[in-house]
């Protein structure tokens, strides 16, 4: 529909040059395609013909947000704001990419059950992202297990590096593990988008006394509408074990990630073999057959601030079933 749009008005500007609804039009649609470059050039034209309009305007800024340039997308939302700085939907979506765009700090708590019960895991993280500029962001992160009465902790960091406006790369690292938790937690991934689609490459490395795992694989997510995303992640587990033959694992993960509303988000997964890479413990090496359902849910209390929580069933072979629940906290500054 936005390409027949685009179709459309790209006739009514080649009839009339200082049509200027025309190129707001086109550019709008163009921008709504991912054709960014020529979005640029209809909306740069509509604003050689009229540079106040609120729709160039917050066009633009829908644009050069879109392109990784936040700093000139918020000074084109600062300009349509000016001029009418009554309207909510242009200050939604300044809001909306200031959030996105500022420092970040996650507080996370992690509980996990098992029955038959050998003892009930805690887990406190701190997540910190500050942004250096519109390209690069940092992170650092620390957490802290307790089980049956002994503590463990470990901290780390990264860099998340936008190459492109269309490809974000990430690395970091976490040390400090004893026996529940890895000693080296070291990770690699890239996203590429266009469009509706999104596609991922991750690879990861732990090291646990007397065990290490290399894990792998491909991810795909697909936008159905604005409010729906479908998720599929593939990954192939290698653990080499100081004491036996090394195992491999095959990983899967299903996801429905939702958005009944502006400001809340929903998701449901289902995930075979090993999972929750982010909070890997030593249990789970051998959990290759392992079934879970996961569900969880975030509400936006303002657009800087969240919180959100979540539930994870986890069947075992040998009759072993794992409870785990998830609260987090985000706030953005």
């Amino acid at each position: 529909m936005r390409r027949r749009a685009a179709a459309v008005f790209e006739s009514l500007v080649a009839a009339d040059e200082r049509n200027g609804d025309a190129y707001t039009g086109l550019g709008m649609a163009l921008v709504e395609t991912g054709d960014w470059t020529r979005a640029g050039d209809a909306l740069n034209r509509a604003e050689a013909i009229s540079p106040d309009r609120l729709d160039v305007l917050s066009a633009q800024g829908r644009l050069h947000g879109a392109t990784g340039h936040a700093s000139l997308a918020l000074a084109y939302y600062g300009r349509a704001l000016a001029a009418e700085p009554g309207n909510a939907a242009v200050r939604a979506e300044a809001d909306a990419l200031r959030a996105s765009r500022a420092h970040r700090a996650a507080l996370g708590y992690d509980f996990q059950r098992f029955d038959p019960s050998f003892g009930n895991f805690n887990s406190g993280t701190l997540e910190v992202n500050a942004r250096v500029n519109d390209r690069v962001r940092v992170f650092a992160t620390g957490e802290a297990l307790r089980i049956n009465g002994s503590n463990e902790a470990r901290g780390g960091g990264g860099i998340e590096w936008f190459a492109h406006p269309r490809v974000l790369l990430r690395g970091g690292a976490m040390f400090g593990g004893d026996l529940r938790l890895p000693a080296v937690d070291a990770f690699a991934e890239a996203t590429f988008h266009r469009r509706r689609v999104r596609w991922s490459l991750q690879t990861r490395f732990f090291d646990f006394d007397g065990v290490d795992l290399w894990i792998a694989g491909p991810g795909l997510a697909f936008d159905v509408n604005p409010r729906l995303t479908l998720e599929a992640q593939y990954s192939r587990g290698r653990t080499s074990l100081d004491f036996a033959e090394s195992m491999t694992s095959d990983n899967l993960v299903l996801g429905v990630h939702g958005r009944p509303t502006a400001r809340l988000s929903t998701l449901a997964e289902y995930r075979y073999g090993i999972d929750r890479l982010d909070w890997l413990t030593v249990d789970r090496l051998d959990a290759l057959d392992a079934h879970t359902i996961a569900l969880g849910a975030s509400i936006e209390v303002t657009p800087f601030v969240s919180v959100g929580a979540g539930y994870d069933h986890q069947n075992r072979p040998a009759g072993v079933t794992v409870h785990r629940a998830r609260g987090l906290l985000n706030y953005r500054f």
